[in-house]
């Protein structure tokens, strides 16, 4: 093939082309499909909610093919301005599938949790049923006067008849025969109405399961096709890029952690091996008494024997001025 060829670019353009216009099919079939299964809206019904939720994930692979099929015509004419303009709005718009596809997790949360709860209700009804029934058939045995008696208010209870075996029983064998067994139809029937293999709670969890892991893997594979405003790399790369970041900064700051608790370990090292060596060089120091203290005494309040002779001159003196004044 000559790719110089006039007719090789016009094959890639009609290539290019039939492309497109299979990319514009896949959208308007799906935002159809979708459309059609949704209407009329009825936001507050667990139905509608797993109407949607089921529409949006069985018709994802058209948007995801139609996405791809952008992608592959923009590569195959890098120098279309049209082409690459289209990509760039296709893929923005791409980033509102991948926000819609994560709503789907809480959204199927709470239509599980409402869905639970209406496993719960019946399972409830379903037992008032049952042990209401079995409180009718224990008073129609209770007030039977006879085994016929018996036997047309079984009937008349669309109960199960007696067979030919039990009517040739006295009447009060037959009443207790029968309370046991409805004894163990009603615990029967509370086994069956609360196991935890009900088959309505077991729907629940499988479509659960299907739906958080088919939106995250449908969410995940739009991110790699979609793009930011302004920004050249795709929502997964972008995300796979802030990832890195914070790991390389949570190892880095573990290592750091790490390197300070080994520095404050080889400082206690060295100081206990530091008090070894002290200890191992003066092995008397230890084992050495601190010579007492004394203690040093305060001044005497008693007088110098020259400060007690001035003393005694004072008090002299003072007396012979008194008695001369009073001479």
């Amino acid at each position: 093939m000559n790719l110089h060829d006039p007719g090789h670019g016009l094959r890639r353009v009609n290539t290019s082309d039939f492309l497109s216009l299979i990319a514009l099919a896949l959208f308007a079939t799906y935002g159809v499909t979708v459309l059609n299964t949704i209407l009329p809206l009825a936001f507050l019904q667990p139905a509608w909610l797993v109407t949607l939720i089921s529409a949006l994930l069985d018709s994802a692979p058209l948007a995801l093919l139609g996405l791809g099929l952008v992608h592959l015509v923009a590569y195959l004419e890098p120098d279309d301005i049209r082409v690459q303009g289209r990509r760039d709005a296709i893929a923005r718009w791409a980033v509102g599938a991948v926000i819609g596809f994560l709503l789907l997790l809480p959204l199927q949360a709470a239509s599980a949790f409402q869905g639970l709860g209406l496993v719960a209700r019946s399972q409830s009804s379903a037992m008032q049923v049952a042990i209401e029934r079995a409180k009718d058939f224990q008073r129609a045995i209770d007030g039977a006067s006879s085994v016929a008696d018996l036997q047309q208010r079984i009937t008349t209870l669309q109960g199960p008849g007696l067979q030919l075996t039990e009517q040739s029983q006295s009447l009060p064998e037959l009443k207790s025969m029968l309370s046991e067994r409805l004894k163990e139809s009603i615990k029967s029937s509370r086994d069956v109405v609360h196991s935890p293999w009900n088959p309505g709670l077991w729907a629940i969890l499988q479509r659960t399961l299907r739906v958080l892991l088919l939106a995250t893997v449908y969410a995940l594979a739009f991110a790699a096709g979609s793009q930011r405003q302004a920004c050249d790399l795709s929502l997964l790369r972008e995300a796979q890029m802030h990832w890195d970041l914070s790991r390389a900064r949570v190892l880095r700051r573990r290592r750091q952690h790490l390197s300070v608790r080994q520095r404050r370990q080889q400082l206690q090292e060295r100081e206990a091996l530091e008090a070894l060596a002290q200890r191992r060089l003066h092995p008397d120091a230890l084992t050495a008494r601190p010579a007492p203290i004394k203690v040093a005494q305060g001044p005497s309040r008693a007088l110098p024997a020259d400060m007690a002779y001035f003393h005694q001159l004072s008090v002299e003196g003072g007396e012979q001025k008194q008695s001369l004044e009073l001479s």
